[in-house]
């Protein structure tokens, strides 16, 4: 018997405008698909499979905007201020609580929280992006409808406002139901939404992942093997489905979020010296301005009043008992730290004592270091010095227990 194979062929008519959307779907999932595989390639490159500790660096394209604003810049926003968020809570309020938890009594510095900004790009039902996610899966989804339902849920906020509003005349002509101005961390972004619905839709048509599917180019063939596509989204015979640009693009900022907490984080805060991209040109006004947007003037204030350099006690008794006698070394780690500083006769005000570390004004730290590493001859000196400390200390504590206990003659 011969087997014979029979394949049906289905002509689904499309609108112009379904059919291009459908075409950039299959250039966007191309595009994705080989993305991920660069990816994964570099990743098999390394020579292990896993590791405890890495390096890792982010380096992210900054906050911007143009004369014309579309999604893409809306999401790049977006991340910046997760970001901007993220780099005030570990320089600004982790560092402040620092302080307060040592009970070093450090003046309190303010800064602008983003949150409120956060919440309307991302809050659920109420967020810019689950408005869109439910305006893509309308049966007739629309910008304008986008939009104006955009405006009518946060008429009120303090963040978003209509493009008439804004000090830019080209921005001014963009009608209400065409786009919205957020006010971000670094400035205010009108954006237009024309192209947002379309843009936010990641949905393959089935049948175009069928046609990849028995693609003579093995290469193709296996860029969609793992596709969930067809799992994760029902679709109609001939219709695109939907699957959230937008979400997705939410998910992985908070994975990466996610990663960078559980990390030990340094900055490099970069700045535009002009607006003509030219060397050797630094516009005063420009530059302030986005050290103040980027909360640089709120971290110079805290580090001109703060103490950013710091270590636990232990640590310090670990790194110098070596060159103290061993009558010395004896003291507690706090005690043994306390008779060092107060020996070498450090200006009070260069250092700190909190509960379980050290702090040092800036570039302190160094010099006490080298006092410590310093020759045989002053380091004998310097025990010397311990001593009497110690000596003087602990008859100032035995003249006040006996006053404690001595009660009043009536």
């Amino acid at each position: 018997m011969c087997a014979v194979e029979l394949r049906v062929i289905c002509i689904v008519p499309l609108k112009v405008e379904q059919a291009n959307n459908a075409r950039d779907a299959l250039a966007k999932a191309v595009y994705s698909r080989l993305f991920d595989h660069v990816v994964t390639r570099a990743n098999q490159c390394f020579p292990f499979q896993s590791s405890a500790n890495f390096i890792g660096v982010l380096d992210i394209a900054g906050f911007e905007y143009f004369e014309h604003n579309s999604f893409e810049q809306f999401c790049i926003n977006y991340c910046n201020e997760k970001l901007q968020q993220f780099f005030n809570e570990r320089i600004l309020k982790e560092e402040q609580e620092l302080y307060h938890r040592e009970g070093l009594g450090v003046n309190e510095v303010h800064y602008v929280d983003n949150q409120d900004c956060i919440d309307l790009v991302e809050a659920k039902m109420v967020g810019v992006l689950d408005i869109l996610d439910e305006e893509n899966r309308l049966p007739q989804p629309s910008d304008q409808h986008f939009t104006d339902t955009v405006h009518n849920k946060h008429k009120n906020h303090f963040r978003l406002t209509v493009p008439r509003k804004s000090k830019l005349a080209v921005h001014r002509n963009v009608r209400d139901d065409e786009g919205f101005i957020i006010r971000h961390f670094a400035g205010a972004v009108c954006y237009e939404t024309t192209g947002f619905v379309e843009k936010n839709n990641d949905a393959l048509h089935m049948s175009l992942e069928c046609l990849i599917s028995e693609s003579k180019d093995r290469f193709v063939r296996e860029l969609f093997e793992n596709s969930n596509n067809s799992k994760d989204v029902k679709q109609k015979a001939g219709k695109l489905g939907f699957i959230s640009v937008g979400n997705k693009f939410k998910t992985q900022l908070n994975i990466l979020l996610e990663k960078l907490r559980d990390t030990g984080s340094s900055f490099i805060r970069c700045i535009k010296p002009n607006l003509k991209m030219i060397s050797h040109q630094f516009e005063g006004a420009q530059i302030l301005s986005q050290l103040q947007c980027s909360g640089m003037v709120s971290v110079l204030d805290l580090m001109q009043g703060g103490f950013p350099s710091r270590a636990p006690f232990h640590e310090l008794y670990n790194m110098y008992q070596q060159y103290m006698p061993p009558k010395l070394c004896r003291l507690d780690p706090r005690l043994f730290c306390k008779a060092l500083f107060m020996a070498l006769g450090l200006n009070e005000n260069d250092y700190k004592f909190g509960l379980t570390r050290v702090f040092f004004r800036p570039g302190k730290f160094k010099e006490f270091d080298s006092i410590m590493k310093s020759d045989p001859d002053h380091l004998a000196e310097l025990v010397k010095k311990v001593n009497t400390w110690l000596i003087h200390s602990r008859w100032k504590k035995v003249q006040w227990c006996a006053l404690s206990v001595v009660k009043p003659v009536l």
